[in-house]
């Protein structure tokens, strides 16, 4: 199935696209968007802006577009840039890394349906640390911590995540009674390697920036 990967830049929208692929399906384009807000209700903000790299890495043809954030209005921008997208690579499928969130996967297949597509969503209610530790310990996905919104947690950002240090995240995860897999916000990622990519991305700089419960990275420069 000819299909068009929703890619946030995100550990979950990366992992959707990688289920994707073993079941055979054929990823025709990857499609990211940039909200114009930070508070957007569908959109993650962090590092999007690197995604270009990412599937370069993965030789996936990339489209990003700008998008207002404002919500409900977003939903009708994506839908617009999407249809030209389906139109030009005959896609059959999206293909979204929502998890728990009913308010992005309605909006998703929302979409998916007025274009006349399918909505394929396989992370969709699975149980958040068995995915976790299905990406990074099975799958060997690694990703640098890009924003946590939690206390206790601060300590994180900007700390890339594998296999050696996933379980001291996940216990520090579950001692600040946060979502292992971030689904309420308290933290944000971006894929530093995973098995379609030709080598692993370097991050060489970075700023922290830290408030009260709260930090984020803005990368500068990666390779």
């Amino acid at each position: 199935m000819r299909c068009i990967a929703l890619l946030s830049g995100g550990k979950d929208s990366w992992y959707a696209l990688y289920l994707a692929h073993l079941n055979s399906f054929e990823i025709m384009r990857a499609v990211s968007f940039i909200p114009g807000r930070d508070d957007s209700y569908m959109l993650h903000h962090p590092a999007v802006e690197w995604i270009g790299k990412q599937c370069e890495l993965a030789e996936i043809p990339h489209s990003a577009f700008h998008v207002s954030g404002e919500k409900e209005v977003e939903v009708e921008e994506m839908k617009n840039k999407l249809k030209d997208v389906v139109n030009t690579t005959n896609a059959e499928c999206l293909v979204c890394g929502a998890v728990w969130s009913d308010y992005q996967k309605s909006r998703i297949d929302f979409i998916a349906e007025e274009l006349g597509v399918m909505s394929y969503a396989p992370l969709w209610r699975k149980d958040e640390e068995m995915l976790l530790r299905e990406m990074v310990e099975e799958a060997g996905f690694s990703f640098i911590v890009t924003q946590v919104a939690a206390y206790g947690l601060d300590e994180w950002a900007g700390k890339i995540i594998t296999a050696e240090n996933l379980e001291s995240f996940i216990e520090d995860l579950q001692k600040a009674r946060s979502n292992v897999m971030g689904e309420g916000g308290e933290y944000e990622s971006f894929v530093t390697y995973m098995p379609l990519f030709k080598r692993e991305i370097r991050v060489e700089s970075f700023d922290l920036m830290k408030q009260k419960g709260t930090a984020e990275i803005v990368i500068h420069s990666l390779h």
